[in-house]
């Protein structure tokens, strides 16, 4: 198993996603061709008091918080400590300080973790803040494909921890648990692509909003067959309406289920790593989530071979993941 490649696509999609995240779906598809990096940051609509959030510390080609945390995790997985609430926190707190020390300051993204980052929350607040939202961060998502790989038995408890660790929401653990399966079925069991949605479906005890989002998005067409109605139920209201996040643009929000659903869709309908990044990306709004997790995903399955070199020569952290790669493989036992 090449562990190496899913991490390389998990930076990749995140990289090049995060330079058109927020964007709307359509003007996406009139600007972005994959022929170039594209750094549309400055221009995301919100206040100007705000566009700091998205452009502070961030340079082309920086991975965001989402590869960031996932490294965490995977450090967490490969500590002789128990895998806990408390130890993925302390290794999170060691990777954004990693990156503080090599860059010289702190990754750009991490929503409502930069509350805890800059110490205007505890870690209680922001899970008390995250536990009765409707729509959770997808934080516990984006970050759950390094426990497909652990063994079948194991996947549900660590993807629950994952998720409680930050958001203790029934919403966001399931998500947790999906994007794991998912990377288990596709990685680990070699599954069809076309038969991911309903195994998730049959492997996890999703509650009835999370059940029937996901029948609904089984039913739905072909990529490039969807209509507007289509991606309603995909993604939601669309413009996204507050308070999911970002209001006003067609695309994905930042929430915990609509982030898995639409990567369970590109999982399926995709042949290999570079056409689930393209497909996530055109799909407008938190794509740099939806782009991570399924880039890494389908860099696992079918290698990294269709992603462009320009990509892999540029992202950030190659020698780095590499690394951790080997460790992850070597402590896990992977083959």
């Amino acid at each position: 198993m090449n562990v190496e490649n899913i991490l390389l696509g998990i930076a990749v999609g995140d990289a090049f996603g995060a330079g058109v995240e927020f964007q709307d779906r359509d003007f996406i598809r009139e600007v972005v061709d994959f022929s170039k990096f594209i750094n549309l940051r400055g221009q995301i609509k919100i206040e100007e008091s705000r566009k700091e959030i998205f452009t502070l510390n961030y340079h082309p080609w920086d991975y965001t918080d989402d590869t960031e945390m996932t490294m965490g995790l995977i450090k967490a997985l490969i500590s002789e400590e128990q895998f806990s609430k408390e130890l993925l926190l302390k290794m999170w707190i060691l990777e954004y300080e990693n990156g503080i020390a090599s860059k010289g300051y702190g990754r750009n993204g991490h929503g409502s973790m930069q509350w805890y980052f800059s110490g205007e929350k505890t870690i209680e607040e922001i899970r008390s803040f995250q536990k009765e939202r409707k729509n959770p961060g997808n934080a516990p998502a984006m970050r759950s494909v390094p426990l497909g790989l652990l063994p079948e038995g194991m996947i549900n408890d660590f993807a629950t921890i994952n998720a409680n660790a930050t958001h203790p929401n029934e919403i966001a653990v399931l998500a947790s648990q999906c994007i794991a399966h998912a990377a288990n079925f596709l990685i680990v069991r070699k599954g069809d692509p076309r038969k991911i949605i309903d195994y998730c479906i049959n492997k996890i005890k999703l509650n009835k909003e999370f059940e029937t989002y996901l029948k609904a998005v089984e039913k739905l067409p072909d990529y490039d067959e969807l209509i507007a109605k289509d991606f309603e139920i995909l993604c939601g209201t669309q413009p996204i309406e507050a308070p999911y996040f970002l209001p006003g643009i067609k695309g994905v929000p930042s929430d915990s289920k609509f982030t898995a659903g639409c990567v369970l869709y590109i999982l399926k309908n995709s042949e290999d790593a570079f056409e689930a990044l393209k497909k996530s990306v055109y799909l407008g709004g938190d794509v740099d989530s939806v782009a991570s997790i399924s880039t890494g995903i389908m860099a696992g399955r079918f290698g990294i071979e269709s992603i462009p070199k320009y990509m892999l020569k540029n992202v950030e952290g190659d020698t780095y993941l590499k690394n951790i790669s080997k460790q992850f493989k070597e402590k896990i036992n992977l083959k």
